[in-house]
């Protein structure tokens, strides 16, 4: 596989102008949840909600909550990316949802982060922080870091 860059997820490109599709990792992320004053709890990989990426174009990824992308599962994320050098590329991508049955307006999700490649230009990691208010559907926002902990494909 060619090297490429991610932005999420998480978003990828090859700096030779071939893409990398298809390629699904397991994400854990990490940090707290806000849902009101005085209410703030942690979470980790051992109470998170475990997210699928699949890389879909040089600038869209999928963001999954199901390992194999059932319907209503995933959402699109879309951003940059730029190659830092020959290990390492860095990104930034987001996604805003309409407010739709939220009276509390748009819920919405940002990441920025790394990608590191093995001497083939294969993805070994990536890491970063997001941001996301009301995806899950309930006026809680949380903030915290992510990393792959699996390549699934």
């Amino acid at each position: 596989m060619r090297r490429f860059i991610i932005a999420f997820g998480l978003l990828l490109v090859v700096p030779s102008n071939s893409f990398a599709l298809g390629e699904i990792f397991k994400i854990e992320t990490s940090g707290t949840e806000y849902c009101g004053d005085y209410q703030a709890t942690k979470f980790n990989a051992k109470n998170n909600i475990d997210l699928w990426i699949e890389i879909v174009s040089e600038i869209e990824l999928l963001v999954s909550f199901t390992p194999d992308f059932q319907a209503d599962t995933y959402f699109s994320m879309f951003g940059h990316t730029y190659l830092r050098n020959s290990k390492s590329a860095v990104f930034v991508g987001g996604q805003l949802f309409s407010a739709g049955d939220n009276l509390f307006g748009p819920s919405y999700v940002t990441i920025q982060g790394a990608a590191n490649f093995d001497k083939f230009g294969n993805i070994t990691g990536l890491t970063g922080t997001f941001i996301q208010s009301g995806v899950l559907g309930d006026t809680c926002f949380s903030s915290g870091t992510f990393k792959t902990t699996q390549k699934l494909q």
